[in-house]
C-alpha cells in the first residue's frame, strides 16, 4: 500500500529551519516545498541542493500555494503566533517550535485556536522521537531502576548562545532567548513525561548579566509527585559544553548524556544501552519525522501538543517570575 507524502512549507529558514528542510528531503513520507524567510539569503550556504524547493521573501507567495499538507514554524518566538494563524486560515496541519508564544497570554490564545480547528498539532520537542526516550520508556516499564525518586539535570555552556546559533542573536537575549527556554524546555518536557505535571520549587537561584540579557546561572528543582528534578545550569568557562539528565532510582539510574545517548548507571560505572548508529541526532530527527508522519495518518496522538507546550512554556516562565534574581 502506497503511503501519503506530506507536501510541506517551512517559515523561517534559520539554523533550526534548515536543519528541519535537510531532514525533510530526505525523509520518504514528505516533500518540502516552499519557505519563507526574510533573508533573500538564507539558503546561501545551505550545504546541498535544494531541488524543486522554493525560497521566498513574500509570506502570501507562500500562503498561496496550493496543495500544503503541513505548516513548520521555525522563526524567532515573537513570530510564532503569526504563522500559526496563518497556516490555520488555511486549515493547514501545524508543527510548531516551542515555545508557543512570546508570552504565556498569547500562548493561551494559540491553544484555544488551534482546539477550534480539525488539524494536526504538534510541537517540537526532540524527545518526541529520540530512541533514548523509546528506551527509557521500556526500561521504567520493566523497573530495571527500581523505585523513581526524582532526577538531576544538568547543563553547562562555553558561551551563550552556542556557536552554531551565535548568529541567532535574540537567543541571548531575556526577551525571547536564554538556555532554559531553548535547552531547558526539552527537559521539561521529558520530566511532564516521565513524572507527570511539574512545578517550581520553593527557592531557586537566577543571575543575568543585566536586565536585557538572558540568564548566565539558574539553581533551583522542579517539583512532582514522584519527586524532584534538581536542575543546575550555567554559561562560563574555556570548557565542553554539558547537557546531562539523569534519572533515580532505587536500584540505578538512567543517564541521557548529551542528548541523545543513553546508559544504565550503578555504583561500578555506565552501561551504553544504544549502539553508535542508535545514539546518533540523526536518529532522532528522523524518529520525530516518523512519528508526525503516523500521526497526520491516523490521528492518534503521537507528538507534544500545544497544550503541552503550554505546561512547559508556564514551568519556564515561572522561573523568572518567581526566582531570586541578581545581576552578574
Amino acid at each position: 500500500m502506497t503511503k501519503e507524502i506530506y507536501r510541506t512549507a517551512i517559515i523561517g529558514l534559520g539554523a533550526v529551519g534548515k536543519r528541519m528542510l535537510t531532514h525533510l528531503m530526505d525523509h520518504p513520507r514528505f516533500e518540502p516545498v516552499v519557505g519563507f524567510d526574510v533573508r533573500s539569503d538564507s539558503l546561501h550556504n545551505f550545504e546541498r541542493p535544494v531541488g524543486s524547493f522554493k525560497l521566498t521573501k513574500d509570506i502570501s507567495a507562500l500562503l498561496e500555494t496550493e496543495g500544503i499538507d503541513l505548516l513548520y514554524v521555525s522563526t524567532p518566538p515573537k513570530f510564532h503566533a503569526q504563522a500559526v494563524y496563518s497556516g490555520l486560515s488555511n486549515n493547514w496541519n501545524i508543527l510548531c517550535e516551542k515555545p508557543l508564544g512570546i508570552s504565556i497570554s498569547e500562548s493561551e490564545d494559540l491553544v484555544r485556536t488551534i482546539e477550534k480547528h480539525d488539524v494536526f498539532q504538534g510541537v517540537n520537542f526532540v524527545f518526541s522521537g529520540a530512541p533514548s526516550m523509546q528506551v527509557a520508556r521500556e526500561k521504567l516499564a520493566s523497573g530495571s531502576i527500581g523505585e523513581l525518586l526524582g532526577a538531576e539535570f544538568i547543563m553547562k555552556f562555553a558561551k551563550w548562545p552556542r556557536a552554531w546559533q551565535a548568529h541567532a542573536t535574540w537567543l541571548g537575549k531575556q526577551e525571547q532567548g536564554g538556555m532554559l527556554r531553548e535547552v531547558g524546555s526539552h527537559y521539561a518536557y521529558l520530566s511532564r513525561e516521565i513524572f507527570g505535571e511539574l512545578k517550581l520549587g520553593a527557592t531557586q537561584i537566577l543571575e543575568h548579566p543585566d536586565s536585557g540579557h538572558s540568564e548566565t546561572l539558574f539553581m533551583g528543582k522542579w517539583e512532582s509527585s514522584v519527586g524532584p528534578i534538581t536542575v543546575n545550569a550555567g554559561v562560563g568557562g574555556f570548557r565542553q559544553d554539558i547537557v546531562r539528565y539523569r534519572i533515580l532510582g532505587s536500584e540505578g539510574c538512567l543517564v541521557f548524556d548529551n542528548w541523545y545517548q543513553l546508559y544504565l548507571e550503578n555504583p561500578d560505572g555506565w552501561k551504553p544501552l544504544l549502539d553508535t548508529e542508535m545514539s546518533q541526532p540523526i536518529r532522532a530527527y528522523m524518529g520525530q519525522l516518523d512519528q508526525v508522519a503516523l500521526q497526520l495518518d491516523d490521528g492518534q496522538k503521537r507528538l507534544a501538543n500545544f497544550a503541552d507546550a503550554l505546561s512547559v512554556q508556564k514551568l519556564i516562565e515561572s522561573t523568572f517570575q518567581e526566582s531570586c534574581q541578581t545581576k552578574g
